[in-house]
């Protein structure tokens, strides 16, 4: 096949169609150090316009897209993107998500009062036009965790105080989480009228982090009735104009897969093998739209990279497209943010060393597990 844009090349695998090479996104990497030495630059020289040292970096490893909330770290030593402590909500109670839900209309009208469609769309295109005017033929993909569902009520009121209000007050939290995804799905159905006038790649990329390495955070029968819901409300305007969705997944999942799948995305990002999540399980799912899921991923953040070598990087590459059938509906990503613990070669390996896969081609031979790698005590 000959040589396609990155825009085509990110296209057509979204739509599972012939590809020249099997694609990659950048956008999720932390560490100065490491962008600087993958730009070519100095760390100061990075510095001094971290715009334009991000873009050479991911120019460098040579990926077709970049996430369009893209990390753009612009000091050094920054070890995360948000924090959340809970000792700053330590006189937080579950009583306050009750009472904040009983303040909230039940009419969707009086929700969307001062709801201003032309200033969303307006919002929406600048994002992507700054994007293209800074990256180039590096497309953006659309990555907007609003559109996720909202679990992540702990940042308003801490995990204790939201936990607890799950137990004691499911109609409340329930309350909330309606309220606030009647302004998304109007704001979604904005965003999805866009992609045409904007020529965007038919993905989004959102979530939420509703897992950790246990499990669900609340129990699925409750997110199954009170919060999935609410989730494929948001979802529809995009499911109906035929973008598919990509699921945002930290931790154990496995509970949630198929509410994920009902609620309308089309494949999965954040899978930690660690966890028990495998991409060649995750393959044998049907997704809302498209034949088989699509995987961002699924570089290990939490294991290979930062542990791992550059060998022990390029072999998780191999599971992962021999896993998909040789690429098929892979998009080469990190599995979470990339932090100052990861060596830039193993970044490096990993976005290289996609390249020389043939898409529709396996090892041999194939790689059938995970390669596992233990982190370092």
């Amino acid at each position: 096949m000959k040589t396609i844009t990155r825009k085509e090349r990110l296209t057509r695998q979204t739509l599972l169609q012939e590809i020249d090479a099997i694609p990659s996104i950048g956008g999720w990497m932390l560490s100065t150090r490491n962008l600087a030495a993958m730009a070519g630059l100095t760390e100061e020289a990075y510095l001094a316009n971290h715009e334009q040292g991000f873009v050479k970096a991911n120019r460098a490893l040579g990926v077709d897209g970049i996430v369009s909330s893209p990390i753009m770290p612009d000091k050094p030593d920054i070890v995360r993107t948000g924090s959340l402590t809970e000792a700053h909500f330590a006189d937080r109670a579950p009583e306050e998500v009750l009472r904040d839900a009983e303040k909230l209309p039940d009419d969707p009208k009086e929700l969307l009062k001062d709801f201003n469609a032309d200033a969303v769309r307006r919002e929406f295109i600048d994002r992507f036009r700054w994007l293209r005017e800074l990256c180039g033929d590096m497309e953006p993909i659309p990555n907007f965790w609003e559109f996720g569902g909202g679990f992540s009520l702990y940042f308003t009121y801490g995990y204790v105080a939201f936990l607890e209000a799950c137990a004691l007050y499911p109609e409340a939290v329930e309350k909330i989480w309606r309220s606030q995804n009647i302004v998304r799905r109007e704001r979604a159905a904005v965003l999805a009228a866009l992609y045409t006038e904007l020529d965007l790649v038919p993905l989004l990329f959102c979530g939420d982090d509703i897992c950790d390495n246990n499990g669900p955070m609340v129990s699925p029968a409750m997110l199954h009735q009170r919060y999935f819901p609410h989730v494929k409300a948001v979802a529809e305007p995009f499911v109906e104009a035929g973008i598919r969705m990509i699921y945002h997944c930290d931790g154990d999942v496995k509970p949630l897969l198929q509410d994920c799948l009902d609620a309308g995305y089309s494949g999965f990002q954040g899978f930690q093998y660690e966890c028990d999540i495998d991409v060649a399980a995750l393959r044998k799912l049907k997704p809302t739209l498209g034949e088989k899921p699509l995987f961002f991923g699924g570089l290990s953040v939490s294991r290979t990279l930062p542990f791992g070598t550059p060998d022990d990087v390029r072999r998780e590459v191999d599971y992962l497209v021999d896993a998909t059938d040789g690429g098929r509906g892979l998009f080469l990503f990190t599995s979470n943010v990339t932090g100052l613990e990861v060596p830039a070669e193993n970044i490096a390996a990993g976005y290289r060393h996609v390249k020389t896969r043939a898409p529709g081609a396996l090892s041999s031979p194939p790689v059938t597990r995970w390669p596992s790698v233990a982190p370092r005590l």
